[in-house]
């Protein structure tokens, strides 16, 4: 189920034209406007075969964007074999883990080193690591994070972060047990009943399975067989490529209507709903190196109610966010 810039740019402009009363955030043009303004002179669209799914909204994209500017080319090109001799900047639709498959891409990552071209999104290794969410819960490393976050923010992110765990096989003291699980090894967890393991289990940094939800186990939804393998993989990964367990927290469900495509009535559907907010920040105008960032556009995906992994969904609601009368 995708949904990136090109399909949030495309319903604001049609949620717009159609309901002008709406007050859709962003606008008809917000989306546009804000891609085109972190490139000084276009940019090329990068799309990997794994991204394929966001070529048709990204071949879209780029044609609004060379309708509405004079000065500034987009284009797409695949991944594979795409080459950049540094005279334009790009946006990839890739994933780090894809690299080896993609030769052209090491030449582009030295450019964007060097300055060369503006590279988005640039390659930040760190962001790949879900680690980093079980870590802001790791004891030894409280004070540290209270100092760096400072104590407003901290509790702020404690109330926002699912608390998690990496599994480390490591074993512990026999005095010693994992904090909140209370348990002498992570070997335990296969024996959780259905109702205490609501816990969600997931790889963390590169793998061509740590996209899509595709690494993805919810132990209140598996069999303890099913469960039991996830834990075991999970531990044996330990060394190449660590897993994350948090606990399974469920959406607040709403009501939202949809058109069927069948009867051609309009039905009320009940879902959980993901919210991807769209940011954009432009190169600084000044020499004070400050940007202006702008919200370009809000997407909301409401999947149905007996759902709880959004990715791959075959059906879902995908409409653009507003703002109502009580500025919300």
């Amino acid at each position: 189920m995708p949904g990136g810039i090109g399909l949030s740019a495309w319903l604001n402009q049609t949620y717009t034209q159609n309901l002008a009363d709406a007050h859709i955030i962003g606008g008809a043009d917000g989306m546009l406007k804000g891609f085109a303004s972190i490139f000084k002179n276009g940019a090329d669209l990068v799309i990997s075969q794994e991204a394929c799914d966001y070529l048709p909204e990204s071949e879209w994209l780029v044609n609004q964007l060379n309708q509405s500017s004079n000065d500034k080319t987009w284009q797409v090109h695949p991944a594979e074999g795409y080459q950049n001799d540094g005279s334009r900047d790009a946006y990839r639709f890739f994933e780090l883990f894809d690299l080896p498959n993609l030769p052209g891409i090491e030449k582009l990552a030295h450019s964007a080193a060097a300055g060369d071209l503006d590279l988005s999104a640039p390659f930040k290794a760190f962001l790949e690591e879900k680690m980093w969410l079980a870590l802001f819960w790791s004891r030894p490393l409280q004070q540290i994070w209270r100092r760096e976050l400072r104590e407003g923010n901290w509790k702020r992110l404690q109330q926002l972060i699912p608390r998690g765990w990496i599994l480390d096989p490591t074993p512990l003291p026999h005095h010693a047990v994992i904090p909140q699980l209370e348990i002498n090894s992570f070997q335990e967890l296969k024996h959780f009943s259905q109702t205490e393991r609501e816990y969600v289990l997931k790889i963390s940094g590169f793998s061509e399975i740590g996209w899509g939800s595709r690494s993805v186990s919810i132990g209140h939804d598996q069999s303890q067989t099913e469960w039991s393998a996830a834990i075991d993989n999970a531990l044996d990964s330990f060394d190449s490529h660590p897993y994350v367990l948090q606990e399974f927290h469920n959406g607040k469900l709403v009501q939202h209507p949809y058109l069927d495509p069948e009867s051609g009535q309009i039905i009320e559907m009940e879902g959980r709903v993901r919210l991807c907010p769209y940011y954009f920040t432009p190169p600084p105008l000044s020499a004070t190196g400050i940007s202006e960032v702008k919200l370009g556009g809000v997407l909301a995906t409401i999947c149905p109610a007996n759902k709880k992994i959004l990715h791959g969904m075959s059906e879902a609601i995908m409409v653009p966010c507003t703002i109502d009368e009580d500025g919300y």
